[in-house]
């Protein structure tokens, strides 16, 4: 499913416009546990900030879009249930299998007005030549506006002897999207990731994509290959955060520079 945003400043009032940079605020969603009993309840944790894993800012259910979980073809909604201590709890029934969650929020515009806030941000992101060349060619003359959307995934295993993995390469109602190229839910450390990255349904070559495991800062950025796919290593237990911004600028009354976030969490356990 692909959005097309044709605004009008008439629309802007749906937008909360803000001030703050964007810059390493990453959102997030973790279960409470990545291994689960088919037909069991899981409960999620959904939140914003610098600092994963630790809880930032909540995020509040009338920003949601779509909030799901998927498994061997079936489809529960994720059900938002309270906002506390820098969460959003969520809820869903897990399925036999592996497991894929996710939580889509509708896009917010923000006014970035310093030069050096957004000269970090383009560098945090990794942003590439054209968006750089792009800025540098319109910075004198435009005030940097950008509508951003979100999107949270996470993966885990309800009780299962089948090794198959089928909804790791289901597809989220995002124009940007990244997804596992093997089962995410029985890595261990040392392993490494396959991922492959997807714009308006195509493989996405260049783009940059973070990691960060809890306890530590971020690893070195990785680009995706021409097919769209890269490998971010996993040295140790614990669990991760894979993140990645596509930026790109558009022609628009209401904002000139448009984004996606994604994110994955997944965790790498001992045999």
């Amino acid at each position: 499913m692909q959005r097309c945003f044709c605004f009008s400043f008439a629309l802007a009032s749906l937008f909360a416009l803000g001030s703050a940079s964007v810059s390493a605020h990453e959102t997030w969603l973790l279960p409470e546990s990545f291994s689960s009993n088919s037909g069991a309840p899981v409960a999620f944790q959904m939140s914003s900030g610098m600092g994963f894993p630790a809880p930032g800012s909540a995020i509040t259910a009338d920003r949601i879009v779509d909030a799901a979980l998927v498994s061997a073809g079936q489809r529960v909604a994720l059900e938002a249930l309270a906002v506390g201590n820098g969460v959003l709890r969520l809820r869903g029934m897990a399925h036999e299998g592996v497991n894929c969650a996710w939580v889509q929020l509708y896009p917010r515009v923000l006014e970035i007005p310093d030069q050096d806030e957004i000269v970090h941000y383009l560098e945090e992101i990794g942003a590439g030549d054209a968006v750089w060349n792009h800025w540098r060619a319109e910075a004198a003359e435009s005030l940097w506006r950008e509508s951003y959307s979100k999107l949270a995934r996470t993966y885990l295993r309800a009780a299962s002897d089948d090794a198959s993995a089928t909804c790791v390469s289901e597809s989220a109602p995002s124009r940007f999207d990244i997804r596992p190229l093997q089962d995410p839910t029985g890595l261990r450390p040392g392993d490494s990731l396959r991922l492959s990255v997807f714009f308006d349904g195509k493989p996405l070559s260049g783009q940059a994509v973070g990691i960060v495991r809890e306890g530590s800062g971020p690893d070195t950025l990785r680009r995706s290959n021409a097919q769209g796919h890269l490998e971010v290593p996993l040295p140790g237990v614990g669990r991760y955060m894979i993140y990645a911004t596509h930026l790109r600028p558009v022609e628009g009354e209401v904002f000139n520079w448009e984004s996606d976030f994604v994110t994955l969490t997944i965790e790498v356990t001992e045999l």
